[in-house]
This record gives structure tokens, sequence and C-alpha cells, in this order.
């Protein structure tokens, strides 16, 4: 998903269009500096609101509280949605790269489940694995899809000039890929809202080859670099849920 502009380590031979670009902001620009602002950042919190298409049926809406430290520390408590009053806490190298998870009701919290981010049970009700979760995994899978199909002269990137995100407007941008799933890309359409001041995209909208929408991610009150600790990952931290007792799954 990509075009005009682009960083000189995706060389000269790329052949992208570019629709109706925006007065002052090249799109392709937005969406290659994605990467670069990412860079800068060491963590977040936000409001983390996701909505899918899960085995063909799209699942209530979700929101919850995330914290995010490189290189992959993740916790997360549901606020609304089915899962409300769960929380997961993932920290990679630790309980042999499975997760924790304390969930709500008289007999399930309790015990903390540790289980692995990918495990069955999670992909009933996520087209991804908990460790997806986040804006450098959402830029990554956006910079990989563009670079590929840029690089194969696939790539369609329209500039949606100012659109509403999660907290006010921001640029939007819609990325067109080939209609064809067995080429391999990871959607054909997606709409992305940018932040304007940090560069970060705080909205994505995922369509299928039958142009359904079969995801969409925000990420509302994005505070970047904020005082995070250890404690924050700590499954003891007083302010969390996870009974001492475990059950491994």
């Amino acid at each position: 998903m990509i075009h005009g502009g682009l960083p000189a380590t995706l060389g000269m031979s790329l052949v992208v269009t570019l629709v109706s670009p925006a007065a002052g902001q090249d799109p392709a620009e937005l969406l290659f500096g994605m990467e670069a602002a990412y860079a800068h950042v060491e963590g977040y919190t936000a409001r983390f609101v996701r909505r899918e298409v899960v085995e063909g049926t799209l699942r209530p809406r979700e929101e919850a509280l995330l914290k995010f430290q490189k290189p992959g520390l993740i916790y997360l408590r549901w606020v609304a949605g089915p899962p409300a009053g769960r929380e997961i806490l993932f920290v990679p190298g630790q309980n042999d790269d499975r997760m924790l998870v304390r969930e709500t009701g008289l007999l399930t919290s309790l015990a903390t489940i540790v289980m692995a981010p990918d495990s069955p049970r999670v992909l009933e009700e996520s087209r991804h694995p908990v460790t997806d979760i986040g804006l450098g995994r959402l830029i990554g899978l956006i910079a990989a899809n563009a670079r590929r199909a840029a690089a194969a002269g696939e790539l369609s990137i329209r500039d949606l000039g100012m659109v509403a995100g999660p907290d006010g407007s921001g640029p939007g941008i819609e990325a067109i890929l080939p209609r064809q799933p067995d080429k391999g890309y990871y959607c054909y359409r997606l709409v992305l809202v940018v932040d304007a001041a940090s560069g970060l995209p705080v909205r994505a909208t995922v369509y299928d080859w039958d142009d359904r929408m079969v995801a969409d991610y925000a990420y509302r009150d994005l505070r970047l670099n904020p005082p995070l600790t250890s404690k924050d990952f700590d499954p003891a931290n007083p302010g969390y849920g996870f009974p001492r007792w475990k059950i491994v799954r």
C-alpha cells in the first residue's frame, strides 16, 4: 500500500498509482512515515477498540485499556464488550512465552490461566494472536504489504483528506491491493486514519476481497512514551486482579 515520495530503501523500480493527492500532503509519505514515527516510541497507553469478523461472524465491539512497552510487553483490561473485566498480561521471555489471563465469573476468576498468545481459545474470538495487538505490528503489516504490492506495480493509494478519527479528525488514506486472494496479500482494501500530530495510525479498517469489512481497529486516548515501569507489567500489581493460583492450558 504505497507510492510517490517513497523511502530510498525501496529503490526506483516501484510502480504505484496515486489517486487524487491532497493539497500539500503525499499519502505515500504519510503511509511510510508511520514507521519513522513509531521508531521514536518506546511505549504507550490507549483505549484499544476492535470489531472483527471471526469464522464468518461479526463479533460485538470490544474496548480494552492497553499498556504497551517495547519490545512487546502487553497489558490489557477489557472495559466493554463480552470480555469486560478480563485482564491479559504478556511479557516476552516469561512464563515460557505464554500470557497470563484473568477471567471474570465466580469460578473462572479463582485462578490465573497461563496460555499461548495464539492458542485456539484466543483465535475463537480474534483474527490475530494477542501478540499482534499494538501499533508496531499494525504498521509492520501495512508496510510489508505495501512494499510488496508497490514493487509489483499493484498498489493504489487514495488521499481521503481529513476524516473523523477516534479522537477528532486526521488525514485519511485508502490503500487498494489486487482483488485476488491467491496473491497472498493481507486484504483487498485498507482505510487508515493517521494522527496528524504523531504520524501514527489511530484507526484501521480492513476489507476482504469481496469488499466486506472484516476488521476495524482504533486507538483512543493515545499517550506516547508515558512513564511506564516494571510494575505496569507485573501480575502482582495491586491494581490488577491476577490470582496467585495458576492453571496452565
